[in-house]
């Protein structure tokens, strides 16, 4: 099962899109920048918030400097 969320950033009017499918696979675009990481935990810098992705096995598939795949066994996301 596949669920999206949308958060539009005030200020840069683009789209922060997060699409988890199931609790292995997390697909984010406009995120803006990496922080910390582990397999354990992956910080996000989003424009307005922190996005923090919990789980085992936590790994950064890919990422450029727009989107981003995160793969392993999700537990939670916080904003």
């Amino acid at each position: 099962r596949q669920r999206q969320m949308c958060i539009r950033d005030r200020e840069r009017k683009s789209p922060f899109v997060c699409s988890v499918n199931g609790a292995k696979e997390i697909s984010i675009e406009n995120y803006g920048s990496l922080g910390d990481f582990s397999d354990e935990k992956i910080v996000l810098n989003c424009y307005k918030c922190k996005m923090i992705i919990e789980g085992e096995g936590l790994l950064i598939e890919y990422f450029t400097d727009v989107d981003m795949k995160i793969t392993g066994h999700i537990h939670s996301i916080h904003f």
